[in-house]
């Protein structure tokens, strides 16, 4: 049997024409399956009321049309599940409005706004559970029969940005690392289903293409088959679904072993040995994924900037002998202040520039920074400093032509200043993560410390 499929703030590759607004007060009576995002749900229009003591509402007649809106699809979602349709549902960071429900002016040009709140969870007819925001992509598989297909299609793709807490009522289908965190389930509502998911998350490089003769963005062959699959998926599972409820529940004195073949026990006990596999094998990848994050993270040296870039010098200074950690007292912040094993003491400085190369401005920053900590009670001597740079940081590194601007080499022989390229440091680093060189370590602080003045050139690396 045909089945028909509506979206709303999800929209399936190849399939735009399926996803219906939220603002639409669209009927949900002809569809038999409905995939939604909480992501769409929010006030429509641009009613936002600022306060002057910060803050603010949506007026009153945006917070009506929203309020109205939620209850429609509600009450649509709630009709479906009573006739014994499917909601799907892909959990989404919660969001909290503030509503004005009515506006009062006590005197000339000052309006009072009576405010209520709401999410962009209001619209479900039943609770799932405690909803918090959390993002990322630790989820663990729970072996639910009915969503193995789906699991093994489309697991690589999920990713999540909310989690469920007190769901006892519910089927669990994956969870996150934390088991009491859920990710996505099952819930039986009048004669139908809502299912909570993960969201499903994709590259729109691999799945958009330009048009030239219509001039317009078009799904590529991959989006459709890969829109296609997942229509498929949800329908096996709504089919399936609805097959399983048609049945009579297996009364609790029936799954007593009495009443079982011994075959039939023999697959139980080889079921329950397999699931504890998976779950030994998804603890052994999370470790895995985790190992291979942490090991991963010198490539930020060739191409991050901001914090994530800080981060990486800070491992590797770390990995080169030093002792070295940002410094923050809520009044100066450092990107790194730095010991090295000769105590010799350096305060760091990062950029990171996307096309250009390492200008004055991140210079005079770490000037500013070398006297701010100087005039320290605690600190009786003038540091030394380093500017870390990862200029043209989205270039492969053996083709960036830039590095520090002529003043910032001027600025840094004047000042002794060492001026460092990560992805020098990068090679280095790499290199004593594969070997062991306690020489080598002190060859490159010596030329970081004899390098003040200058662009800092590390020694070669050894032959291996």
């Amino acid at each position: 049997m045909k089945k028909d499929i509506l979206t709303m703030g999800f929209e399936i590759p190849g399939f735009s024409n399926l996803e219906k607004d939220f603002s639409s007060n669209i009927s949900l009576m002809d569809a038999d399956i409905i995939a939604i995002s909480p992501e769409a749900i929010s006030p429509n229009g641009y009613g936002w009321i600022s306060f002057s003591s910060g803050g603010g509402c949506y007026d009153v007649s945006t917070s009506a049309r929203f309020v109205e809106n939620t209850k429609h699809l509600k009450k649509e979602l709630s009709d479906m599940l009573e006739l014994g349709k499917t909601v799907f549902l892909f959990l989404n960071q919660k969001q909290s409005f503030s509503l004005a429900i009515n506006v009062t002016s006590p005197r000339k040009g000052h309006n009072t706004y009576n405010t209520t709140s709401s999410s962009n969870y209001d619209f479900l007819p039943i609770n799932i559970g405690k909803i918090t925001s959390a993002s990322g992509e630790k989820i663990h598989f729970f072996g639910n029969q009915l969503f193995s297909d789906f699991n093994k299609k489309f697991g690589h793709y999920l990713t999540y940005k909310a989690y469920l807490e007190n769901t006892e009522s519910s089927e669990v289908i994956y969870t996150g690392k934390d088991k009491s965190k859920v990710l996505g389930s099952v819930n039986r509502v009048g004669s139908g289903y809502l299912i909570t998911l993960p969201q499903i998350e994709y590259e729109n490089e691999k799945f958009i293409e330009y048009d030239e003769e219509n001039d317009k963005d078009i799904w590529s062959k991959e989006a459709i088959s890969f829109g296609n699959s997942l229509i498929q998926c949800l329908i096996d599972i709504d089919s399936k679904i609805s097959l399983e409820s048609a049945k009579t529940p297996i009364p609790e004195w029936a799954n007593k072993n009495e009443f079982s073949t011994k075959n039939a026990l023999l697959i139980n006990e080889s079921i329950e040995t397999n699931n504890r596999k998976i779950e030994e094998i998804t603890e052994k990848i999370i470790q895995l994924k985790d190992e291979f994050a942490k090991e991963n993270k010198i490539k930020d040296l060739l191409f991050e900037t901001g914090t994530p870039l800080e981060d990486s010098v800070t491992e590797a200074l770390i990995t080169l002998g030093y002792e070295a950690e940002n410094y923050n007292d809520g009044v100066l912040e450092l990107d790194q202040v730095i010991i090295s094993p000769e105590k010799h003491r350096f305060i760091g400085e990062c950029e990171g520039k996307d096309t250009k190369d390492i200008n004055i401005t991140k210079f005079r920053q770490l000037l500013e920074s070398l006297n701010a900590d100087f005039a320290r009670d605690e600190v009786q001597e003038k540091a030394f400093g380093i500017l870390f740079g990862n200029p043209q940081r989205l270039l492969e590194p053996k083709s960036r032509k830039l590095d520090f601007t002529e003043k910032c080499k001027i600025g840094a022989e004047r000042e002794k200043i060492a001026l460092v390229r990560t992805s020098d440091l990068f090679e280095i680093i790499k290199y004593l993560r594969e070997n062991e060189n306690e020489e080598f370590k002190k060859n490159c602080r010596d030329a970081i410390y004899n390098g003040l003045g200058k662009i800092v050139k590390f020694p070669k690396i050894p032959k291996q």
